[in-house]
């Protein structure tokens, strides 16, 4: 009887194990977790909500990017200066990308050619070969503490939020150049493209708004202020974006209120506000628009956001801080 329980209890084993590679080669729908205080990814099946594997990575992993054409993820290992490039196969670091001085977030371009990260202590911008892993040039003075990236959708241009001088550089990262400089609110984080490219969405953390750039003539033509009764001003920290695939909605990160706003686009009005958890922080929707995730940086877990009613349906506990989501679906 007790041989018959050993190999049960092992074919049960193997089955998960040829399951959890079966689901990744596949491309499964999952939840990806980078934890910047236990130095770890953790991944969750999208649609059961269950922890099916926690991998290493560099230390202080920060902003992720997963390429599906090599199965793999891209992770900023901040204290290492470092890209870790991680086999979504096996679970392993396989290289590293050439970054500089302690990289936060980062973005690539739609080509899949370069990537462009923000070196926060150097006041610069790193520009890296995908292909080769080594840094093709670096811009100076893009602002001090540069955090948020993102290329423009046509690939030419990219923004970059500049924490201390309360400003959005424009660069264009195949020629070096720093193109424009636009003042926004008090500490930006993060920023969104809208409307086809059209509108650059900036999050101001002290401001308690997110700035609305016209990207044709550069200038701010919009600030979006968040106000809920019980929440003082001084808790109401915007810091990243989740934008719906349809276009329609934004849904904005609040920080230390603990809540989601939930804005229109169109006419930018705040519509609704989401109980998440403690320092929410980094956001992800699902394809169909369905599923929100939000990580939350003081209580160590995600929240599960159902974007039809509107609320939180489930806390999984992740690793330490947890920092950025993905979603590959």
């Amino acid at each position: 009887m007790r041989f018959i329980n050993f190999i049960y209890k092992n074919i049960i084993k193997l089955s998960f194990i040829i399951t959890l590679i079966f689901s990744f080669s596949s491309n499964a729908e999952t939840i990806l977790v980078s934890n910047e205080g236990s130095d770890n990814i953790t991944i969750i099946d999208l649609k059961t909500y269950e922890v099916i594997a926690t991998i290493d990575s560099g230390n202080r992993p920060r902003d992720m990017h997963y390429v599906s054409s090599s199965n793999s993820l891209l992770v900023a290992a901040s204290e290492d200066d470092t890209i870790n490039i991680i086999d979504m196969n096996t679970f392993k670091i396989t290289g590293n990308l050439e970054t500089g001085d302690d990289p936060e977030i980062f973005d690539i371009s739609p080509n899949g050619k370069i990537a462009v990260v923000s070196n926060e202590d150097d006041n610069a911008a790193t520009v890296i070969d995908i292909t080769s892993g080594k840094i093709i040039r670096v811009i100076e003075d893009v602002g001090i503490e540069p955090e948020g990236v993102n290329f423009s959708p046509d690939g030419q241009l990219v923004y970059i939020t500049s924490e201390g001088t309360n400003t959005v550089l424009i660069i264009d990262p195949w020629e070096g150049k720093v193109i424009e400089e636009i003042l926004v609110g008090n500490r930006p984080r993060r920023g969104a493209f809208t409307k086809n490219g059209q509108e650059y969405w900036v999050t101001n953390e002290l401001g308690g708004t997110v700035s609305v750039i016209d990207t044709n003539s550069f200038k701010v033509i919009h600030n979006i202020k968040f106000e809920k009764k019980g929440i003082r001003s001084t808790e109401i920290t915007p810091v990243d974006f989740a934008m719906s695939n349809d276009g329609s909605l934004a849904y904005i990160t609040l920080g230390r209120s603990k809540h989601v706003a939930v804005v229109q686009t169109k006419n930018y009005d705040v519509i609704d506000y989401i109980l998440a958890g403690s320092r929410v922080w980094g956001a992800a929707i699902s394809s169909d628009d369905k599923t929100l995730i939000v990580t939350n940086g003081n209580s160590d877990d995600i929240s599960i956001i159902d974007t039809d009613k509107r609320a939180s349906i489930k806390s999984i506990a992740v690793g330490r801080t947890p920092h950025t989501v993905r979603i590959i679906d």
